[in-house]
């Protein structure tokens, strides 16, 4: 019984101890809970018998807890600590092991706990879309998605998106992108940038496709709404045709330029869109181009609806017969976790 007892004391206070988080809010109000993430200008919180609630730091006064973050800022410095009131505005400190930095709440655009969970880590999406017309007999299928990991100084993504277009037993055309990102923080807003994946496009002669590849990232806006950077690198790939009967090895240099808008207050609006050059390095005169544009918008919480927009081109496509461009509109219904 007394074994019994002082366990359920020590097991109270390790809970106790990882709620004990405070917010003051813009209204006075204090708030008394667990600090789950704070990105994309959204605090997450965990209240005792209210669940996560989600609001936009704007409403943040200050923020006290003794756990240990790592707090990204807007001019791409990184620390690691615990974070403490301040008597200047809407300002923190953070509380480093030898010194201490007082900062503007809005300058902060990503805050983890250091020992937070596995899952809580993770966030995504999930879609799937289907068109179907009675008289042509066409039909077409989506299915995209993404999982993103963090963990200090690293962020992991997993995303992949299917394309298929059929008419009634015969397949007319497919198109497949599956990507796997590591981005390691630096400093400074630069970071290292890989990219494992591979790709198929039977209507641009492409049986797969395998890269792999390599580059320096620079985050040219991030704040609370906005998202710019730039990736310049090195690409290798190997490649197959239709029919298998063609080959080749390939080295490209390559250009991307990234922008996400986001407003993750609800209704959440989401939009994504990418470009990325491919000027051949082993085929001279060889340029690939590839554009994506995808939005989300919550119907309600968590549930997205999405339009999403791709563009492929390749001056000189592995199979000569072969169209030199593809592209593709879609709309998808989806489950977003964060």
């Amino acid at each position: 019984m007394r074994f019994l007892l002082i366990f359920l004391l020590f097991t109270s206070v390790i809970v106790y101890g990882q709620k004990n988080d405070t917010i003051v809010h813009t209204n006075g109000n204090i708030l008394t809970g667990e600090i789950k993430r704070l990105d994309y200008g959204i605090i997450t919180y965990k209240m005792e018998g209210m669940g996560s609630i989600d609001f936009q730091t704007t409403k943040v006064k200050t923020i006290i807890s003794k756990k240990k973050f790592e707090i990204k800022l807007t001019n791409g410095l990184n620390y690691f600590g615990s974070i403490d009131s301040s008597n200047d505005g809407r300002k923190v400190k953070i509380l480093l092991t030898n010194t201490t930095k007082t900062i503007d709440i809005d300058d902060i655009t990503e805050l983890y706990p250091i020992k937070n969970n596995f899952w809580l880590r993770m966030s995504g999406n999930l879609n799937l879309g289907f068109n179907f017309s009675k008289g042509s007999g066409i039909n077409s299928f989506t299915s995209s998605g993404n999982i993103d990991y963090r963990k200090k100084n690293s962020y992991y993504s997993l995303n992949w998106n299917n394309n298929f277009t059929a008419q009634k037993d015969s397949l007319l055309s497919s198109k497949t992108d599956v990507n796997f990102v590591i981005i390691h923080y630096i400093k400074n807003n630069w970071s290292l940038y890989s990219q494992t994946g591979m790709n198929q496009a039977s209507e641009m002669g492409l049986s797969l496709r395998l890269f792999q590849s390599f580059a320096g990232l620079y985050d040219i806006v991030y704040n609370s709404k906005n998202r710019l950077n730039s990736a310049i690198g090195i690409s290798g790939n190997r490649e197959w045709s239709n029919d298998s009967s063609l080959s080749a090895n390939n080295l490209e240099a390559f250009l991307s330029l990234n922008y996400k808008m986001y407003k993750y207050i609800s209704p959440k609006i989401d939009i994504t869109t990418d470009f990325t050059i491919f000027p051949s390095l082993s085929n001279y005169g060889r340029l690939r181009i590839e554009y994506g544009i995808n939005s989300s918008y919550e119907l309600f919480r968590n549930f997205i609806i999405g339009l999403n927009y791709y563009y492929s081109f390749d001056s000189k496509p592995i199979d000569i017969l072969a169209s030199k461009e593809d592209w593709g509109i879609s709309t998808t219904i989806g489950y977003s976790f964060h």
